[in-house]
């Protein structure tokens, strides 16, 4: 931002507040307090606030979506307004006057601790009474400024004492510790760097730290429990500290005190596992703990043992006769899959949500970049096309991968090298930090993150040799400046300018201004911290809020804890765990403002699996929402997660109580998109697939009906279209499982149903000089004109789409076609294709075959596409992908899905 704008975003700061407090308009405040803004200013500032106004009027806050066990709020807070409170209202004043917070994003966080607060029970009941419940949220999307400002408005509505449980590690600990000092009041945070401590009736009682070692001490004053005080305490979940939590507390709250209990990352350590644990390093490996971490004596598997601290939790909430205990988690596969009925002699019921589940919705605005964002998805029943990703993720080969992890076998030489694509990644890194600087106009914090494996060891080892790069790039810039100019000038040109350009052009610029922020960068060169329990290095923003660091590590940069500035990732760490996959996902957060210059380095099979879990946490979402429509209870409700061929939703220990359920196939399309284009194994598949399409259509004998582009089939056997689909080969497709679906179709033939197939060639309509042919063994159609298809250039194994609207057609009548339309219209179905697939007889199924031109183009108007295959690749002779038609079924089977117990009432 230049100094111009500084200064006109310094006299709207100021006038904004002024217009909270007075109730004024902009005009009405201008003329109030004539010398508050020079007059040469005040266009400029009408200009901006103008701007600010029609951002906020067309950004819409939406509502959190609630299963709840009551069929809405409890009945006090109809009558409460959370608006008048003290903690509240400071809070808020602190988020839009010193953070600067839009309106809209106040809003959605007002709206939605509202929510949750709406679900406790009143800290004023005359009887006691236990509350569980689940609040649902998007991976670095804010929850802590959820249950920050849950906490302000239920210490505003008279509940005592917080207990705040976070993580496992010291470092998540204190970075809670101090986000909820400044957004609540301490005396070491005064204001404007916190809300300040506030009234002196009003103060909070830490009893604990913000260092360190700050953690729960029993040696506290005992006293602040009466009820007198508002009491907070943010600790590990460790069980050490939960049993000195535990015995501390012991017959010293009395029965009248309401207690608000808030457990962070609720998926991690809280679950109970039954004591399993699958993993055969220690614990402390595992998790990457250092000595500090622990607070029994080391090593001691089960401090961290999760059924330990799951009952400690379950004990923990037994001390109190009035508590509300709210778990907050961005994953929460493990959570919705906890037996509602279990019971513990000792410690009671488990952690189930039996009193609300709530799921925050997509942060408003453009600012935060998500799973679905950043790698796109699957289109959900009710969407037209699919969500695309953006253009920032850039594939690490196998064979690198194979440079920089250890090899398998524990006592393996290793010695990693720097390959081609993380040398990239660190100058990516260089460039993007000095666009993020030449841009804002300022210093800024600029990170990159290099996970690639668990171990110490790989870490320690590859942080050295990229500390060596670094050294390298640093003599370039000092000694040889006039060749490395150009290597990066090139690379900012052609990597960086026209994604920016497309995105906001105003925020495109040339290499010249970033050469002073470079400068800045690599004459002093630029530290790489090695963040695991080897080494001393810690992330504090709070003391360096402009870090300029690359960041190697592992599980500790895995869950929590926030990575400022994080602008380049260089991530090849397979978890078969979707909860575990995603909670690596440290590049996900509010990074709007600079995503362009963002960049993700992985490889094509974790693109794929992130690309599966965006599809499978959105359809949980849309499922919830379901059964709230419905007015279903948690206890009612049994929430289905999507199974997937490589992947497990969370750790088989905390799945012991769930089942495994199918997914009906009838009414859907299905269609192979993902091939391995990039592998020179693509020419013996399609090889391969092109010869099963021949034995198929060879052995039909000559069409039926012949049409321009269409060939047609009908009364083909389910046997010869289960063997086709059971020999096609193409890439995991999460959605499409052939196993699941020859079983399907299997499976209905049994009920007389797809007891009948049409199968369909569809190709080029009309025959050019350009377009090419190929053999598909058709009697009497020796030459079939190929299709042009490109694909998708952020997911090149994916083609996107394959079909052809008009395709679902074959085989309706003209009134099927029209009542399909009309049933389109009324909304009975979303789309078009659903209500063609109604009027199909259900004896009937639809094999559309699409034989792909292998020298195919991207079209003049295509965006976020690209070739086929590469200029100058060996290609096949033709690429052939399918798609399958089910029509609507009176009983279907169905697709895996694992499901948690459903309970029956309490």
């Amino acid at each position: 931002m230049t100094s111009v704008g500084d200064r006109i975003e310094g006299h709207l700061f100021v006038l904004k507040a002024i217009m909270d407090r007075d109730k004024l308009t902009l005009e009405e405040s201008l003329s109030r307090y004539p010398g508050l803004v020079p007059t040469d200013d005040h266009d400029a500032v009408r200009r901006h606030w103008e701007q600010h106004e029609r951002t906020t009027t067309i950004i819409r806050t939406v509502r959190p979506t609630e299963l709840t066990a009551t069929g809405g709020p409890r009945p006090w807070a109809e009558n409460w307004n959370s608006a008048e409170g003290y903690y509240w209202a400071r809070q808020r004043r602190f988020l839009s006057h010193v953070l600067r917070r839009q309106d809209y994003e106040i809003d959605s966080v007002d709206l939605a601790s509202d929510r949750v607060l709406a679900h406790l029970e009143n800290p004023r009941h005359p009887e006691p009474f236990s509350v569980r419940g689940l609040v649902v949220g998007h991976v670095q999307s804010g929850k802590t400024s959820n249950f920050s400002a849950l906490i302000a408005k239920a210490s505003d509505a008279g509940y005592k004492i917080i207990i705040v449980l976070s993580g496992l590690h010291n470092t998540l600990r204190q970075q809670t510790q101090r986000r909820l000092q400044r957004d609540l009041g301490h005396e070491n945070v005064p204001f404007p760097k916190g809300v300040g401590q506030g009234d002196p009736e009003k103060y909070w009682t830490w009893l604990t730290r913000d260092d360190l070692d700050g953690d729960f001490d029993p040696g506290v004053n005992v006293g602040p429990l009466q009820g007198q005080n508002q009491v907070i305490l943010v600790v590990k979940k460790n069980k050490t500290r939960l049993d000195r939590l535990l015995d501390w507390l012991e017959n010293k709250v009395p029965e009248h005190v309401p207690v608000l209990v808030v457990d962070d990352e609720a998926d991690q350590a809280s679950v109970n596992t039954g004591g399993n644990r699958p993993d055969d390093e220690p614990v402390s490996e595992v998790l990457d703990l250092r000595a500090a971490d622990f607070d029994g004596e080391m090593p001691a598997d089960d401090e961290l043992d999760p059924s330990a601290i799951n009952l400690r939790i379950r004990r923990l909430l037994r001390c109190f006769a009035r508590v509300s205990y709210v778990a907050y988690t961005a994953t929460p596969f493990a959570n919705i899959l906890i037996n509602p009925n279990a019971e513990d002699r000792e410690g009671g019921g488990d952690l189930f949500p039996r009193d609300f589940i709530l799921t925050l919705p997509h942060p408003p605005g453009q600012k935060y970049v998500g799973s679905d964002r950043l790698f796109g998805r699957e289109q959900l029943p009710g969407e037209v096309g699919q969500v695309d990703g953006l253009d920032v993720i850039r594939i690490v080969p196998e064979l690198e991968v194979e440079q920089v992890i250890p090899p398998k076998g524990k006592r393996k030489p290793y010695t990693p090298v720097i390959p081609s694509t993380l040398k990239a990644a660190l100058i990516d890194f260089l460039l993007a930090s000095a666009g993020r600087m030449a841009r804002n106009g300022a210093d800024q914090p600029c990170t990159m993150l290099v996970h690639i494996d668990m171990r110490k060891e790989a870490q320690d080892k590859l942080a050295a040799e990229i500390t060596a790069e670094l050294g390298h790039m640093r003599q370039q810039w000092r000694y040889d400046r006039e060749n490395f100019l150009p290597v990066l000038s090139d690379r900012w040109d052609t990597e960086f300018r026209p994604l920016t350009s497309s995105m906001d052009l105003d925020n495109d610029a040339p290499f010249q201004k970033l050469e002073q922020h470079l400068d800045a960068l690599l004459t002093p060169g630029v530290e790489v911290r090695i963040l695991n329990s080897n080494h001393e290095d810690e992330l504090d923003f709070e003391i360096e809020p402009d870090l300029k660091a690359v960041l190697v590590g592992g599980n500790k940069l895995s869950r929590g804890v926030t990575v400022e500035g994080l602008l380049v990732s260089y991530f090849v760490r397979r978890s078969p765990y979707y909860d575990t996959l995603l909670q690596m996902g440290r590049w996900f957060g509010y990074r709007g403002d600079y995503v362009d210059l963002t960049r993700l380095y992985s490889t094509q099979l974790l693109v794929t699996w992130f690309h599966d879990l965006a599809t499978i946490e959105e359809e949980l979402r849309r499922q919830i929402e379901h059964y709230a429509r419905r007015k279903l209870t948690p206890w009612d409700a049994a929430p289905r997660i999507r199974s997937h061929e490589k992947m497990l939703p969370t750790a088989k220990n905390k799945m012991k109580d769930t089942s495994l359920q199918q997914e009906s196939f009838d009414g859907r399309k299905l269609q192979t998109l993902r091939f391995p284009f990039d592998d020179p194994m693509i020419l013996d598949l399609c090889s391969e697939n092109l010869g099963t399409t021949r034995a198929l259509l060879g052995s039909l004998g000559a069409p039926h009906r012949a049409d321009p582009g269409r060939l047609n089939w009908e009364g083909v056997s389910p046997e010869a279209v289960v063997r086709f689909i059971e020999l096609f080969r193409f890439s995991d497709q999460s959605a499409f499982d052939v196993p699941s679906v020859a079983s399907y179709i299997q499976a209905q033939t049994q009920h007389n149903e797809l007891v009948s197939w049409r199968v369909m060639v569809s190709s080029a309509r009309v025959q050019h000089d350009e377009h090419r042919t190929v053999d598909l063994g058709i009697s009497g159609h020796p030459e079939v004109t190929m299709i042009q298809r490109s694909r998708l250039a952020k997911d090149p194994s994916s083609l996107g789409v394959v079909t052809e609207p008009e395709d679902e057609l074959q085989g309706l009548t003209s009134a099927q076609i029209e009542e399909a339309r009309k049933l389109q219209e009324s909304g009975d179905f979303s789309t078009l294709g659903d209500a063609f697939r109604s009027q199909r007889s259900s004896r009937e199924g639809l094999l559309v075959l699409y034989p792909v031109d292998p020298s195919s183009g991207v079209g003049a108007n295509a965006k976020n596409r690209r070739r086929l295959f590469d200029e100058g690749i060996e290609r096949p002779e033709c690429v052939l992908a399918y798609a399958v038609s089910f029509p609507y079924s009176t009983s279907p089977r169905s697709l895996p899905y694992v499901v948690g117990h459903k309970a029956g009432r309490p």
